[in-house]
């Protein structure tokens, strides 16, 4: 039988948004259950064996723009017959997750809901106990998350496109190596003023027992929930939509961008973005805790929703919806990292003087916390994918992650932590081209540049493209030879001072 590239493309736009609007729907706390695998089973046409092949053989004569849809096309129905398999194991563990809950003294919340109960929880003994406990209900689940990795190499396997690694890069377009590398250069390079930013900042919150450092630690300090009313969410939302105005980029009302700021059981912890149509659809999902998070994931999903919604509607459907998503996540964190400029932070939150100063040194501290995480678990990652004993790589996870970061990890967590997809490298990627991009903007527009109509216009232009270009060419055309961390090491000195 013959296929059709433009049937598969236009099969495969359908699904696509029909899966974000599932994901949406459960990740908000709407539904208990996800239905991925019934989703699947609808679109049977896509997991077809003859479907890859017709792709390549597209492929192979394929010359500019139509190679690099083509490209984008076939990396993403290639991880949907890894997804198809997989379903029936996700939509069980959700359908856990969303079930489980977590009691400590005679209070019950949802598992979901337990980093939220540590952040708000101002009593380290009680924290750590949160945490203990949501480690004991996790355990549960710990043999369905070791089926989804195992059922994950399999799906691979059958792919035929090389061994595990080789078949992510493939289907991804990243050199995973490549960013291993620029891994290990972070984690080299921050490590003293990490360790100095650690002794500072840990020691002054938690005191002595700064040396025993945990996860739960980690967590309460990333709230900074003791800032809870300079930076509580609606204030905060007006100021934001004020700058954007200023820059003649206003962030698109309701009918185009949703936003979901209510409370549920079942909702997430982690804010999100859901990008059902790009353009036209999105809807920006925080799950308000309280403090400084609240208002970093704010701003970073502000970025993402600015991105989507102003991404051209004229391009293909590729350019708009696939490509490189170190792309889209580069612009959450260029808006994310305004809670660490003094003006903006000042003028949006009223904080002056010792106050100001006394976040703003552990505010950077705590990027640069994530930073190092984020490194540390790619290289774990890494190790993961070429184990031949999954089962047991939990404590190298403890002393990967908590070397890295000073905060013990517990080894239950070893696979919990994992995207699949490699996602940490992505986050990198955004993280080195974030920095190139500020750069740009502050070298044009100034320091201010987030209310300069000039700069505005500046970033409509590179929104509107999508990801119709990858971190590599964006980089290249922000003036840079290529993609590196030498931008986002500039500004290690700053949030560690």
């Amino acid at each position: 039988m013959s296929f059709n590239v433009a049937e598969i493309r236009d099969r495969s736009e359908r699904l696509h948004a029909r899966l974000a609007v599932e994901r949406y729907e459960t990740r908000a706390g709407l539904k208990g259950r996800s239905n991925f695998a019934g989703l699947f089973s609808t679109h049977r046409f896509l997991l077809g064996p003859e479907i890859l092949p017709a792709i390549q053989r597209e492929l192979a004569v394929a010359e500019g723009d139509n190679r690099r849809r083509l490209t984008a096309l076939f990396g993403w129905v290639a991880r949907q017959h890894i997804e198809a398999e997989l379903a029936p194991l996700e939509d069980e563990l959700r359908a856990w997750e969303s079930g489980a809950t977590v009691a400590l003294r005679e209070r019950e919340v949802p598992l979901r809901r337990v980093p939220a109960a540590i952040a708000r929880s101002p009593q380290r003994g009680v924290r750590m106990a949160w945490e203990a406990a949501r480690n004991r209900r996790a355990e549960e689940a710990s043999a369905l998350r070791l089926d989804v990795v195992q059922r994950e190499r399999e799906a691979v396997r059958q792919l035929g496109l090389g061994d595990f690694l080789e078949t992510w890069e493939r289907i991804s377009g990243l050199d995973l190596h490549g960013v291993a590398r620029q891994a290990i250069e972070i984690l080299t390079r921050t490590e003293a003023p990490y360790r100095a930013a650690f002794l500072r900042e840990v020691s002054r919150r938690i005191g002595a027992e700064a040396r025993s450092a945990a996860r739960s630690d980690a967590t309460w300090l990333n709230g900074i929930i003791w800032l809870s009313q300079p930076f509580a969410i609606n204030p905060l939302l007006v100021a934001i939509r004020r700058d954007l105005d200023e820059m003649e980029l206003p962030l698109p009302r309701e009918g185009v961008v949703r936003i979901d700021f209510d409370r549920r059981p079942l909702k997430e912890a982690q804010s999100f973005c859901a990008a059902i149509r790009v353009p036209g659809d999105v809807v920006l999902v925080v799950s308000p805790v309280g403090g400084w998070s609240d208002a970093r994931s704010l701003l970073h999903e502000i970025g993402h929703t600015l991105h989507f919604t102003y991404t051209s509607a004229t391009l293909p459907w590729e350019d708009r919806a696939l490509g490189d998503t170190s792309v889209t996540e580069t612009f959450a964190v260029l808006f994310e990292s305004l809670t660490l400029d003094p003006d903006w932070v000042s003028g949006s939150t009223g904080l002056t003087g010792a106050t100001l100063s006394e976040y703003l040194a552990l505010a950077g501290f705590l990027q640069l916390y994530r930073l190092r995480r984020t490194a540390a678990l790619l290289l774990y990652e890494m190790e993961l994918a070429v184990s031949t004993g999954v089962s047991e790589l939990a404590a190298r996870y403890v002393a990967v992650l908590g070397g890295a970061t000073g905060f013990a990890h517990d080894p239950l967590d070893y696979l919990e932590d994992v995207r699949r997809g490699f996602w940490s490298a992505r986050q990198l990627r955004a993280q080195m081209l974030s920095a190139v991009l500020a750069g740009s903007l502050t070298s044009r527009f100034g320091e201010r540049w987030y209310r300069d109509r000039a700069a505005g216009a500046f970033l409509r232009e590179l929104l509107s493209a999508g990801q119709r270009d990858d971190a590599n060419q964006l980089a290249t055309q922000l003036g840079q030879e290529r993609l590196t961390p030498a931008a986002l090491l500039r500004k290690v000195d700053r949030w560690a001072s």
